[in-house]
């Protein structure tokens, strides 16, 4: 009998199936893991690059509002045809008729199409809370924040806050002289430091 067992022993020269494919499962459930965090990663970088764009086009309009001697202004508001509450954000410039849209096409000022998924809370300095509304055809209704032709900017912060989680992903803020400050989770570029 013992060299029965030991004859079996050295023919075995592989592995089973069974071990073949516990392997394999093993191997496909840690690449799953591996593809969603990284994902994920892509969603806060857009954020982030969003974030930034909106900082460098609030100080594209601040110069071209000084240069051209004309106030201009964000109009952020809510999308009517996207069902999630997604925001959008409309550049306008001030005309002895009021608010409109710039008649000379600038190619760097592109109206805004906020992420889904996002709530914007705008604070704007001295004034009530800003609820933003869907755009009506008719109102011409004036931008929130205001870029004047002297240099100078309606102060105030923009939260961009995770519909699902509610947690604070980034603030935007600026000045009276448009210097913008941007804060990760809202804090301040000496907190992060800190922690």
């Amino acid at each position: 009998m013992g060299d029965g067992c030991t004859s079996m022993l050295r023919h075995q020269k592989g592995f089973s199936l069974i071990e073949m494919l516990a392997v394999v499962f093993v191997v496909v459930l840690l690449t799953s893991l591996v593809s969603l965090n990284v994902g994920s990663g892509s969603a806060d970088i857009n954020r982030e690059n969003q974030v930034r764009d909106v900082a460098a086009m609030l100080g594209y309009t601040l110069t071209e509002a000084e240069l051209s001697g004309t106030d201009h202004g964000l109009l952020i508001h809510r999308l009517e045809d996207f069902d999630d509450g997604s925001y959008g954000g409309l550049w306008l410039r001030r005309y002895d008729q009021g608010w409109a849209e710039p008649l000379s096409l600038n190619t760097a000022i592109e109206d805004l199409v906020f992420e889904p998924g996002v709530e914007l809370e705008l604070r704007l300095e001295e004034q009530p809370p800003v609820d933003f509304d869907v755009l009506e055809e008719d109102a011409n209704p004036p931008p929130q924040i205001i870029l004047f032709a002297g240099g100078e900017v309606t102060p105030g912060e923009l939260d961009w806050i995770d519909e699902r989680s509610g947690d604070l992903l980034y603030t935007l803020r600026w000045d009276f002289f448009g210097r913008m400050t941007f804060m990760p989770k809202g804090l301040e570029p000496d907190d992060v430091f800190e922690d």
